[in-house]
């Protein structure tokens, strides 16, 4: 009697990509191919995915007010462009975040909470500066336009 309810024999994959083995000496010529150094952090990362996001050693989560003002009044970036900050009754938030093209934030913060959308100058209004990581992918991006 057969039984359908199992799972087929598994069978191991042939490997037939005979160019590279684990006994092979890796050179420093394919580590600086594979890896390069973040000029922030100094995190090795891959080349190949660009998807890294570090803390810098000036990073500061909570910034005090002073330096908030201070980083809102050096802001490169238009006062009526519109910004995102956490939809929270009482906000203890310190930082707002610019919007990809989907009205996310581009730093892809870790909450499940909404967002409220307003001016940059209203933001500023309410002592709110702009997310260091958000700055940082915004200045990257234009750099590479």
């Amino acid at each position: 009697m057969a039984h359908y309810d199992r799972e087929p024999p598994r069978t191991t994959a042939q490997d037939t990509d005979h160019s590279w083995s684990p006994n092979d000496e890796i050179t420093e010529d394919d580590i600086e191919e594979t890896f390069q150094q973040c000029p922030h952090c100094g995190t090795y990362i891959v080349r190949c995915n660009g998807a890294h996001s570090c803390i810098p050693a000036e990073y500061q989560p909570h910034s005090d007010e002073s330096e908030r003002r201070r980083r809102i009044e050096a802001s490169p970036f238009p006062a009526d462009d519109s910004v995102l900050i956490l939809d929270q009754p009482t906000s203890r938030a310190y930082a707002y975040h610019e919007p990809n093209n989907e009205d996310k934030p581009l730093c892809w913060p870790h909450t499940d909470d909404s967002f409220v959308t307003l001016s940059r100058a209203a933001a500023h209004d309410q002592l709110q500066a702009l997310c260091q990581r958000c700055e940082r992918i915004r200045q990257k991006r234009e750099a590479d336009q």
